[in-house]
């Protein structure tokens, strides 16, 4: 059988962050990694400009979708129903959003795929699907496949790649979808991480990120990785939480593994707004000491901000960018909050009211759906405007007006 995998995008906003912040996408790469070996596999990540071919001859369709790419998943899903395709959606928003997401697919898969696959796969084959697919049990991490790099070359991500070290994320940030997605926090095998890594090498990718929403939240894991990697001679990348600031081992350990930059999601320097996220243990007034400390360990810190909190108010924008003149961040990410269905927040904001709309190509960073607690919609999109305006790189700007 031939499957088609496809990584839905509509080029929003929230893509290029998705893109520029990460590797290549987790959800079409484990679904090809998990896929037998006498099944053909094609690929199409749209996030980085590639074009579905709908001439495809696969004999399944198999399209992956986030909130703001919903209405081009089922584009592309219309146009295949059309020539008589067997089509399943999987990702975030087929997660959050199955009654709707059933209208357009013969089949949903959600959670984790790698532990239904095979039996998805040949449930196909014998004209034996079922409308959903779903699994509330964790993978074992030690049974996953490397990401294939002979369908989408790392030359296509500019030889930068993804390597999955743990799934899941021990806090719980209202706005996020880790952990309602992910029900556990689980760690990969050190050993298979090594080993793909040493293929990477070998096939000449440069930059790799380390795969985690926490990647120092267990220190004893952590170290003990940055150690068996350290010998490799790659660069990478990770995200991890500011708290590593105050941790000189892991610094040093980090630091010797070759990592060259870390993302932390700093978010806010509103105290306010962290308590309410249940970020407290980010410290605004002690972040420039930290940031500076890792700093030190010849490391880049990039900074993820929102903006939109309910104890924002349009002061929120200068206050943000002398903070982060402050402080000394080297990659500024800022970004409005988007209330994804299946959030704590979409949830909150429903129940008040504040929902503007559920037209989900809203939803892409650029648009205000909700109304704001002490702002107006204009401005929360203008004060967006002009934190961009000034704190963006020129180069970054080009990106995103011509690339």
């Amino acid at each position: 059988m031939k499957i088609y995998l496809i990584k839905a995008s509509a080029g929003s906003d929230y893509s290029k962050y998705k893109a520029e912040t990460g590797g290549p996408p987790q959800n079409i790469f484990a679904a090809a990694a998990a896929t037998p070996k006498q099944h053909q596999i094609e690929m199409c990540d749209e996030t980085i400009g590639m074009k579905t071919d709908f001439s495809s001859d696969a004999d399944l369709i198999v399209i992956f979708m986030s909130t703001p790419d919903a209405y081009r998943a089922y584009e592309i899903s219309k146009r295949f129903h059309d020539k008589g395709k067997t089509i399943l959606f999987g990702g975030l928003h087929t997660q959050f959003n199955q009654e709707e997401a059933a209208g357009f697919a013969h089949a949903l898969i959600l959670g984790e795929v790698e532990n239904y696959w095979e039996q998805v796969l040949q449930d196909v084959e014998n004209n034996h699907l079922k409308p959903v697919y779903e699994s509330h049990e964790a993978v074992d991490l030690a049974n996953l496949n490397p990401y294939p790099t002979d369908i989408i070359s790392p030359a296509e991500y500019g030889y930068t790649w993804s390597v999955v070290v743990t799934r899941g994320c021990p806090f719980k940030c209202d706005f996020c979808l880790v952990h309602e997605f992910f029900e556990s926090f689980t760690l990969r095998p050190i050993e298979h991480i090594v080993e793909e890594l040493k293929h990477l090498k070998s096939i000449g990718v440069e930059w790799v990120e380390l795969h985690s929403d926490n990647l120092t939240y267990n220190k004893a894991y952590a170290l003990e990785l940055f150690e068996a990697i350290a010998p490799i001679g790659l660069k990478f990348f990770g995200e991890t939480t500011v708290l590593i600031a105050r941790d000189i081992e892991l610094l040093v350990a980090a630091q010797k593994a070759g990592v060259k930059a870390i993302l932390l999601g700093i978010e806010t320097p509103s105290v306010e707004a962290l308590k309410a996220q249940k970020k407290s243990f980010v410290k605004p007034a002690k972040m420039k000491e930290y940031l500076a400390t890792i700093r030190a360990h010849d490391m880049e810190v990039w900074g993820d901000f929102l903006f939109g909190f309910d104890e924002h108010t349009s002061t929120i924008f200068d206050e943000t960018i002398a903070f982060v003149q402050d402080i000394g961040v080297d990659k500024m990410v800022p970004h409005m909050l988007i209330p994804f269905p299946g959030s704590q927040t979409f949830r909150n904001l429903d129940s008040e009211g504040r929902i503007l709309t559920k037209d989900w190509s809203e939803y892409d960073g650029s648009h205000v759906v909700y109304q704001p607690k002490q702002m107006s919609v204009a401005e929360l999109e203008e004060g967006m405007d002009y934190v961009w305006r000034k704190t963006a790189k020129i180069s970054e700007k080009l990106k995103y007006l011509f690339g």
